[in-house]
């Protein structure tokens, strides 16, 4: 049985992140983000709204189901595979901030090592490892239609997993706030991208998270 997977990343949030890492610090939408998404709801295929429902349990992303209008005998699931990355010691710093103090970090980062870890925080091995446990739990579930509403970070890595992409191109998507990925999963578990529209919003980091 063929399976559609609706991919979200949450809406914008407010500008003064713009250019951080943010992993897993809860911030509300921006007014911004609210507005996109109304523009969501109309590109959000209609069976995806009565269809299975996974979320990151980050608030962001709790606040983007609860104002996108899914019916409400559709209960989310939190998963906590979908978190964002935890960047540790290097969250709320900029690109600019940590070329300065961890520059041999962010060339260890950029090169996608899978023994990389960030201080204090989470590794890149881990962090695949929960992409893979996902990714397996979405191939036996019994679903047709999945909605996944996380983060840039996670997504992008779904996305390697799902298209048989080595992890190290990872870096080499940009998912933006508001972007709407569409996927179809076959039998035999090869995945193809069907569509990808993108929300106009604010960008708020030099990182796809």
């Amino acid at each position: 049985m063929k399976k559609s997977l609706c991919l979200l990343r949450h809406p914008s949030i407010p500008s003064e992140y713009g250019g951080k890492y943010l992993g897993r610090k809860e911030v509300s939408l921006s007014e911004e983000g609210v507005q996109e998404i109304e523009k969501i709801k109309v590109k959000v295929q209609e069976k995806f709204l009565n269809g299975k429902v996974y979320l990151s349990p980050s608030i962001q992303c709790k606040e983007t189901f609860h104002t996108l209008g899914f019916p409400k005998e559709i209960h989310p699931e939190l998963r906590d595979e979908l978190q964002e990355l935890d960047f540790g010691n290097w969250e709320g710093r900029s690109f600019s901030e940590l070329a300065e103090i961890n520059l041999e970090g962010l060339k260890k980062f950029a090169n996608f090592s899978s023994s990389f870890r960030f201080p204090n925080g989470e590794s890149l091995n881990e962090f695949q490892r929960r992409t893979e446990i996902f990714k397996e739990h979405i191939l036996s579930s019994p679903d047709r239609y999945i909605f996944i509403l996380s983060h840039g970070g996670i997504l992008s890595s779904l996305l390697c997993s799902f298209l048989g992409l080595p992890y190290s191109f990872y870096t080499k998507f940009k998912i933006s706030p508001s972007t709407l990925i569409y996927l179809d999963i076959f039998h035999n578990g090869q995945a193809v991208l069907t569509d990808l529209i993108r929300i106009p919003g604010i960008r708020r980091s030099e990182w796809p998270g």
